[in-house]
C-alpha cells in the first residue's frame, strides 16, 4: 500500500502533528482568539452603547473567516486527499491568470475613461464610493472571463 495514501485525508493534518481533529481544533481556538481580538478592538475604537452586543457580532462576524485562516496557516498541503501537487501548473491557474490579464486592460479602459468623464463633466463623487465601483467591476470582470474560458474549453 502506498504511504501517501495511508497519510492524506479529507481536511488533512497540521504541520505541527497530530490528526485532522488536532488540525479542526487549533483552527477553531485561533478562529475564537482572532475573532475575539477583533471584537475587543472594535469596541475600544468604536464607541458605543451596547459594547457587548457590538463585541457579540464582530465575534460571529470575524469567526468563520479567521477560522479558515487557521486552517489554511496550520494546514500541511501534502496530507490534503485531492490536492495536486503543482497547482500553478493546473489549466485553472492559466484560465485565472488570462481572466486577470484580460481585467487589467479592462480596467485601464474604464479607469481612464472614467476620469475622463468626471474631469470634464465636473462630477463630484466619493472616492471610496468610486473606489469601491471600480473593485466591484474589477472583480466581476475577472469572474465573467474565468468563466468564459472555462466553457469554451470544456
Amino acid at each position: 500500500m502506498d504511504e501517501s495514501t495511508t497519510t492524506r485525508s479529507r481536511w488533512g493534518r497540521a504541520h505541527f502533528g497530530g490528526g485532522s481533529a488536532t488540525l479542526l481544533g487549533a483552527s477553531l481556538l485561533m478562529g475564537g482568539l482572532v475573532s475575539a481580538g477583533a471584537g475587543g478592538l472594535f469596541v475600544s475604537v468604536t464607541p458605543t452603547e451596547r459594547p457587548i452586543l457590538a463585541f457579540a457580532l464582530v465575534m460571529v462576524g470575524t469567526f468563520p473567516v479567521a477560522t479558515a485562516l487557521g486552517w489554511v496557516l496550520f494546514l500541511d498541503r501534502s496530507t490534503l486527499s485531492e490536492a495536486i501537487e503543482n497547482p500553478d501548473d493546473s489549466v485553472e491557474s492559466f484560465w485565472y491568470q488570462k481572466a486577470a490579464s484580460g481585467a487589467f486592460h479592462d480596467l485601464l479602459i474604464v479607469g481612464g475613461l472614467g476620469a475622463a468623464g468626471f474631469s470634464l463633466l465636473q462630477i463630484e463623487a466619493s472616492v471610496g464610493l468610486v473606489l469601491a465601483g471600480v473593485l466591484l467591476f474589477t472583480m466581476l470582470d475577472i469572474a465573467a472571463r474565468y468563466l468564459w474560458l472555462k466553457k469554451s474549453a470544456a
